[in-house]
């Protein structure tokens, strides 16, 4: 197994992943010091043309849901999305992977058969590799990254004071439309600070309806067009539970719902449920936790 690195002066993470692949390759480049789909498309394009690798395997982020498909379109190849187990046919060689349809309600299994075979992979749907005995062979790849390739420009990044990595959290606490305001959004990092004693990463979540109203960012947002998330805990705080959110959080191992609606949809998917108004049992909650530690 080998892995591929890209960025800019990227130091100790070559060594880093080093004990968990045979081989990594690292493409260094300036023009890929910021992230942007075509270039990193394009260079891991010359990567797969010198290798011909079987597989590629990519994480289900953010930034790979855009770079994969183009990726696939540059090898001419098919590209299964958003997958949560993959293996191999012993008789014909083929991919078989498997990705929840219908908003999380079934799975199916896609079949790729021709090379490379290019999937993105869950985050958290494996167990994660142990650290290997030595190290892997690192390995520079010069592949010539052109402004050329860039088939659009960004125009301005906007900063936030917090990195959210939602794929990566242990626990999530959410907020929906009945969240409504600043203040409720307040409510809700105070329960994401008091969880952070239970859990190693607690992040601050939210249905599209937040986004949209300028309440959260959206790298907040958690769903179809949000992110896909997998967490040990998941409260949702006054989301009714749509089938765009629901797919969103199939893979959560546990779902606390909060909503004052006790016919609310989310009820019927979630392993607890508290009827009320989340102005009254968020603080009510904090309360118990705390006296717990």
């Amino acid at each position: 197994m080998c892995a591929c690195i890209l960025g800019y002066k990227v130091r100790k993470l070559p060594d880093t992943i080093s004990y968990y692949a045979d081989e990594v390759y690292v493409i260094d480049d300036v023009l890929l010091s910021e992230f942007h789909a075509d270039l990193s498309a394009s260079a891991l394009e010359g990567l797969c043309r010198e290798l011909g690798p079987r597989t590629v395997l990519m994480g289900h982020n953010y930034e790979n849901r855009e770079v994969a498909p183009k990726l696939a379109c540059k090898m001419k190849n098919d590209l299964i999305t958003d997958c949560v187990k993959i293996e191999r046919d012993s008789e014909t060689g083929c991919l078989l992977c498997t990705k929840p349809i219908y908003g999380g309600n079934a799975y199916a299994i896609f079949q790729l058969d021709t090379e490379p075979q290019i999937v993105t992979l869950r985050p958290k749907s494996t167990e994660s590799l142990e650290k290997g005995v030595s190290a892997g062979q690192i390995i520079p790849f010069w592949h010539k990254v052109s402004e050329t390739d860039a088939l659009s420009k960004s125009l301005e990044i906007v900063p936030e004071g917090h990195v959210v990595s939602l794929t990566q959290a242990d626990a999530i606490v959410a907020g929906g439309r009945g969240v409504k305001t600043a203040e409720g959004i307040g409510e809700l990092q105070k329960l994401v600070e008091v969880l952070k004693k239970y859990f190693s990463k607690v992040e601050l979540g939210a249905s599209r309806a937040l986004v949209d109203e300028g309440l959260v960012s959206h790298s907040h947002q958690v769903g179809q067009t949000g992110e896909i998330v997998n967490p040990q805990l998941y409260i949702a705080v006054a989301i009714s539970g749509a089938a765009q959110h629901m797919a969103g959080i199939a893979g959560a191992k546990k779902i606390l719902a909060i909503n004052k609606d006790p016919d609310a949809s989310i009820f019927g998917a979630s392993d607890y449920g508290v009827v009320g108004r989340y102005e009254d049992i968020i603080p009510a909650l904090i309360k118990q936790l705390m006296e717990l530690q």
